[in-house]
């Protein structure tokens, strides 16, 4: 990661959290969005895509809760 990004991290994580969720909302805002009904169809392809691939046999199911622990342990480092 660039030394700099490091840096803008850092200081926008002492901001306060209203602070860094006006931050978000205007980062968010600057990105040039994709059409939302091309959003949706994407979401719809890759959703097709990962229901053909479980009823395939090629991915496996997690466990919500075994899944959420994983996350929060990959957040906390």
């Amino acid at each position: 990661m660039n030394i700099d990004i490091v840096l803008l991290k850092e200081a926008a994580l002492k901001l306060s959290p209203h602070e860094r969720a006006r931050l978000i909302d205007a980062l968010w805002k600057s990105l040039e969005v994709m059409d939302q009904d091309d959003i949706n169809q994407a979401w719809l392809e890759e959703s097709k895509d990962r229901l053909q691939a479980y009823r395939q046999g090629e991915v496996e199911t997690v466990d919500e809760e075994i899944a959420l622990v994983g996350v929060r342990e990959k957040l906390s480092q």
